[in-house]
């Protein structure tokens, strides 16, 4: 579990119908014919009154994220049906972007919207072989807002990964025994939003910048 970036929280988008499947017939032989993978996620509920829950995927665009697919779960807190989405999706690096909480009385969205379907925060990330469908594991997303302004406090999200419980597996098993039979597991990688040490180029540019006296101190790995 790691602290993000705080990100802008919108409100009244349209909300999910019913719960994101794919073809149960699918076949990885059929998926890797066509450059394509299926990822499965457990999507958490950031709060007991979420009743329909979604997130939305990206690719990397320059600095950015551009807007993918969203994956929906209906009902995310019945006792029935398994809290879990699939998706088809092109092999290759995919991000997380965004994350929705369907209440009874409109949506509210995390995400980092900067311009038209470029999104600036990743909260995590994954990468998907040609055929493979792969379990993305449990996505936990928690949101609280701090500070004394009631109206407009800033937001801290903090997201997590963990494998899906036991009786999760077993409900999934029993309801998608055919996905069920074809997925391995690989757990997302939650992006990592807080200071990194400089890389060989970043510190051959901060010593240039220090030696113009656009900058006082260097970073010590870069010392």
């Amino acid at each position: 579990m790691r602290l993000v970036a705080t990100v802008v929280l919108l409100t009244g988008i349209a909300g999910c119908s019913q719960t994101s499947r794919v073809d149960p017939g699918i076949t990885p032989t059929a998926l890797k014919a066509l450059g394509k993978a299926v990822a499965i996620l457990r999507i958490g509920s950031a709060s007991p009154a979420c009743i329909n829950v979604a997130v939305l995927f990206g690719t990397r665009e320059g600095e950015g994220y551009r807007r993918g697919k969203a994956i929906n779960v209906a009902n995310v807190n019945s006792i029935l049906e398994p809290a879990v989405a699939e998706v088809e999706l092109d092999a290759g690096e995919h991000h997380i972007i965004g994350y929705a909480c369907g209440k009874a009385h409109g949506f509210s969205i995390i995400a980092a919207k900067t311009d038209g379907q470029i999104y600036a925060t990743s909260f995590a990330s994954f990468k998907l072989a040609p055929g493979e469908i792969v379990n993305l594991g449990f996505l936990q997303f928690n949101v609280s807002r701090y500070g004394r302004n009631a109206i407009s406090r800033p937001i801290d999200t903090r997201v997590g990964v963990i494998d899906w419980p036991l009786a999760e597996l077993e409900r999934f098993k029993l309801k998608r025994p055919e996905i069920y039979a074809k997925m391995t597991t690989r757990l997302l990688t939650i992006t990592d939003r807080g200071p990194h040490e400089p890389t060989g180029d970043e510190c051959v540019t901060l010593k240039a910048l220090k030696a113009e006296g656009k900058v006082q101190t260097l970073p010590p790995s870069c010392a």
